[in-house]
């Protein structure tokens, strides 16, 4: 069965084609339906649901044949009525797009310059970063968003496994979040999802240089059919994350990505790597 966020991106992928064969604007609709430019942009790309009355007049704007009003608005409810595995964990409002996106994807292009990515962490490590810093998470959140987080790592061993792609800095595997015995546990996951057929793990040699630009942390989220559902990206942090849809901006975290995993160490050199920075941990 289809998540209700892959048929919000299938009905606004609708919504977008009906509109672009009318030859109308988000622009020009938004203004006639009494809504923002964003709403529309939103809408078409499936980051937000629209209300019953907001698509009959949509549909009505652009001139849709009854049957295809009809199915969509099949389609509309079908994605309302269906609840998110996700809102047991109390998952902050910014976060939970994106695990949701994430649950579609097939493919993720990851780059983290200071932590292990998400999907890569172990539970004690996760543990840790929720409870240190000074944002850290209010204690009745942490062990929900620790377990949210290791539900999302299940995608990369399910039935369809999502293919990671990461890239990271050499100086993460030196930052002994959680204390020295969090790190060498980290260290060993690192060593041993390296070596998995849908995991990509590059590090960046401390002595490449090039990347400066790459300064934040950023990931994009690939799916099966790009022309119905285009790649999106997003960025997150401490303070909160957002989703990145604008195609553009989207192509250029690709070329930032791509760039970062030119400069890497190869897969091979890189699980070299990881497994000397695990002998050298003591005990």
């Amino acid at each position: 069965m289809a998540s209700s966020s892959a048929q919000l991106r299938r009905l606004g992928a609708e919504l977008r084609k009906l509109r672009e064969r009318s030859g109308r604007t988000q622009g020009d609709l938004g203004r006639v339906l009494g809504r923002t430019h964003a709403s529309l942009v939103n809408w078409e790309r499936g980051k937000t649901k629209i209300s019953k009355s907001d698509l009959a007049y949509l549909l009505a704007e652009l001139r849709a044949p009854a049957e295809v009003r009809k199915g969509l608005e099949e389609l509309r409810v079908a994605a309302n009525q269906g609840r998110s595995p996700w809102a047991m964990f109390g998952l902050p409002d910014w976060l939970r797009p994106i695990v949701s996106f994430e649950e579609d994807a097939v493919e993720v292009k990851t780059f983290e310059p200071v932590l292990v990515p998400g999907l890569l962490q172990t539970e004690d490590y996760a543990k840790a970063l929720h409870e240190a810093g000074r944002h850290k998470v209010d204690p009745e959140f942490v062990e929900r968003w620790v377990a949210a987080r290791m539900r999302r790592q299940l995608r990369l061993v399910d039935h369809r496994p999502l293919r990671l792609h990461a890239v990271i800095p050499e100086a993460v595997l030196q930052l002994a979040v959680g204390g020295p015995k969090v790190l060498k546990g980290q260290l060993a996951k690192l060593h041993r999802m390296s070596t998995a057929e849908n995991v990509t793990l590059q590090v960046l040699a401390a002595d490449r240089s090039g990347y400066g630009g790459a300064a934040s942390n950023f990931m994009t989220l690939h799916f099966e059919d790009p022309e119905q559902d285009p790649p999106l990206g997003c960025f997150d942090g401490p303070l909160g994350g957002y989703m990145i849809s604008d195609e553009g901006d989207v192509a250029t975290l690709v070329a930032m990505f791509d760039d970062l995993s030119q400069m890497a160490l190869s897969p091979e050199d890189s699980t070299e790597l990881l497994a000397k920075a695990l002998a050298e941990q003591p005990g």
